[in-house]
């Protein structure tokens, strides 16, 4: 995003809930002197030389929109002083990360952008070849609570054998939670199975008391679910609903003919 004659950025900054939005700058800032609207509500704002995160609080709401003005060093310049930014709320379409050029940028910087988005596009296609098709590790919370077992400013609740499992039910759950952050719901299962047949889940969907149904990013598995031995299944959805409580969850093996229904999931 380049920054305009006045000093007001080109478009609006889209941040979520829990979710980092990284600018990044040409040149440096003031980094004690920046203004944020209602920083209270944001769980971090951290600066560098040429460099500001913002990590909103559920605290805001989708929609809200807020004023930020950051200074730049170099004031005596032709170049706007000041940059005024305005921050919208909206975690379906968050900008994770900006550039911000206070300079006018060269069309070999945009050449030069180009060559670099070609290369990443061939390198991950030359990733999906070789692996075969394979998935690649998961990201947001799915990836998140698979790497670790610390899951700090995440909401979790580990009460599942609380939750119902309507007969015939495939599944013998060893463990299991529920997690929520942000717009965000997760649900993490080491499962067995009854049947003969192993379990592979190809999809799942959360439905809330009203009947509204959202479907789970691409369920992560760490290997076929058996009677002889258990795996892993985490299921991350993007609900836009404040409701936490009163769920049910259906998942469906790849070949779509068999299912399996929880009811009584409450999000912490």
């Amino acid at each position: 995003m380049e920054v305009g004659g006045d000093g007001v950025g080109t478009r609006p900054i889209h941040i979520g809930p829990g979710v980092s939005t990284t600018l990044l700058f040409d040149t440096d800032i003031e980094q004690d002197q920046l203004s944020l609207e209602s920083r209270a509500q944001f769980a971090r704002v951290s600066t560098g030389s040429s460099v500001l995160v913002l990590v909103p609080s559920n605290d805001l709401q989708g929609g809200d929109s807020l004023k930020l003005s950051i200074p730049f060093k170099e004031a005596g310049s032709t170049l706007p002083s000041r940059l005024s930014l305005t921050l919208v709320v909206d975690s379906g379409a968050v900008d994770r990360q900006v550039e911000v050029y206070r300079r006018a940028r060269s069309a070999e910087s945009y050449r030069q952008e180009v060559q670099q988005l070609r290369a990443e596009l061939e390198r991950l296609r030359q990733e999906r070849v070789s692996s075969g098709g394979r998935a690649r590790e998961p990201m947001g919370l799915r990836g998140l609570l698979m790497a670790s077992t610390s899951h700090p400013g995440i909401g979790v609740d580990s009460r599942w054998r609380f939750i119902n499992c309507r007969r015939p039910c495939s599944f013998q759950v060893e463990s299991g939670a529920v997690f929520t952050s942000g717009p965000r719901r997760a649900v993490q299962l080491m499962l067995r199975t009854a049947d003969k047949k192993p379990w592979t889940i190809g999809k799942a969907v959360l439905v809330d008391r009203k009947g509204k149904e959202w479907q789970s990013f691409p369920p992560f598995q760490s290997g076929p679910i058996t009677a002889e031995s258990q795996a892993t299944l985490v299921l991350e959805f993007d609900v836009n609903n404040a409701e936490l409580e009163g769920y049910q969850l259906r998942v469906t093996d790849v070949d779509g003919t068999r299912t399996v229904q929880w009811s009584g999931i409450n999000f912490p």
